[in-house]
């Protein structure tokens, strides 16, 4: 169990001077863009892996000289795209020049990336183990992961787990410390938590501390959507506009898309509260959507079952269309249109297949930019519609989806 006592390992660093430190610190922005170059091409890297990309770039740029003038106000945002775009430009240009089979000229850069990811990513699944609310599936997920990374380390894996395993525990500490400033009995029994626990009963996390085991957990729906992919023989792959928005899609084996993936994977609670089931939405690209599911849940609790879509397809100002209060009013639900999804028979990641004609896909896409569209998931073939304000119906939005489109509009020309 995670507890807010600071672990005592920390990272040998060097001495350097702030001008070596900042020709550093460019350095390393530069390989990562390199990196990133070298991936969008040649796919060198998992689905899950890539999911961490925006972390560990605002990593990069917290010590460059740009990030904190902009902070302080001393250069104004062109200024700052500027000073990006120069050294951005600079890694492209040097992934020109390495060809995807020239994998010795690509290994440093793509390894050097594997290893940031690897570091948010394994302090993630510490984050999620701790916290004792894994699934046998999550938890076999992570493990397949482990030893996916655990030989790239060779002899200082444990030297990369003992520093993962530290900011972990930083992240916990500073998630507790910003409960305790909600919580009236913080610090009551800090020196005698078996009274605390006699008197109030076990504790629970707050809301932060929750916040970031949830998070944590994310990962691992990732890592197990990539995963039973592979097995049902599909690549999850990502192609990317030129302003650097991804488009996620499932690849056969025959090298042609199956699906675009146009919402996160994740684990859904179904409306009979029988326990979550792992979906993804997609569309075909005969553009009808294709619910698909995986892990035994799903195919225990919706072997018979439905997912059913609520779509309001007019165009909401800002405020409507992604309001969290309006759509769960009855106002919003007497203005959509209801399309229920069933099972078809057809390949799918091991877990039962449901499919929407195109015309659902039109009726969300009808709506403004980034609108959201509700669905619900069920063991029944027929339910009864809920009340819409109820948690088990779960939200999604087109931003997604309009990355699609757009991909498929650049792809056509």
């Amino acid at each position: 169990m995670l507890r807010r006592s600071l672990l005592s390992f920390a990272l040998l660093m060097g001495i350097t001077t702030p001008a070596f430190a900042q020709d550093a610190a460019e350095q390393a922005f530069i390989d990562y863009q390199t990196a990133r170059a070298i991936d969008a091409k040649c796919h060198f890297l998992r689905y899950f892996e890539l999911t961490k990309m925006r972390d560990i770039e605002l990593n990069l740029l917290q010590p460059l000289w740009f990030t904190g003038a902009k902070d302080a106000g001393k250069i104004d945002d062109a200024q700052y795209l500027e000073a990006y775009e120069k050294l951005a430009a600079m890694g492209r240009d040097k992934a020109q020049a390495i060809a995807c089979s020239d994998e010795a000229a690509a290994a440093p850069y793509i390894l050097k990336l594997r290893d940031l990811t690897a570091v948010l990513i394994y302090i993630d699944l510490i984050i999620a183990f701790d916290g004792n609310r894994l699934s046998d599936e999550q938890r076999q997920a992570a493990q397949v992961y482990e030893a996916m990374i655990s030989p790239l380390y060779g002899e200082n894996w444990q030297r990369f787990a003992d520093y993962a395993r530290g900011q972990a525990q930083l992240l916990y500490n500073e998630a507790a410390d910003k409960d305790d400033e909600f919580n009236p009995l913080a610090g009551l029994f800090a020196d005698d938590p078996e009274t605390m626990e006699a008197l109030y009963g076990p504790a629970e996390d707050g809301v932060y501390v929750s916040s970031l085991r949830e998070g944590a957990m994310r990962i691992i729906d990732m890592i197990l959507f990539d995963l039973m992919a592979a097995e049902a023989g599909y690549r999850v792959k990502s192609e990317y506009l030129p302003d650097d928005t991804a488009v996620d899609m499932l690849v056969g084996a025959d090298g042609n898309t199956r699906a675009y993936v146009t919402d996160i994977p994740h684990a859904y609670e179904t409306l009979e509260q029988a326990g979550p089931v792992n979906l993804v939405v997609t569309v075909t690209p005969e553009e009808e959507i294709r619910i698909m599911s995986w892990g035994e849940k799903a195919r225990s609790l919706l072997a018979d079952g439905s997912v059913t879509f609520l779509v309001n397809p007019n165009k909401l100002n800002p405020e409507e269309a992604t309001g969290f209060s309006y759509m769960r009013t009855q106002d919003w639900l007497d203005d959509a249109l209801i399309f229920t999804a069933r099972p078809v028979d057809e390949p799918c990641l091991g877990g039962p297949c449901f499919a929407l004609p195109k015309e659902a896909l039109d009726a969300i896409l009808a709506g403004s930019v980034n609108q959201a569209y509700r669905f619900f998931v069920s063991s029944q073939p027929a339910p009864a519609l809920p009340s819409p304000d109820t948690d088990v119906i779960h939200t999604g939005y087109t931003y997604m989806l309009v990355n699609w489109l757009n991909y498929r509009e650049a792809a056509s020309q």
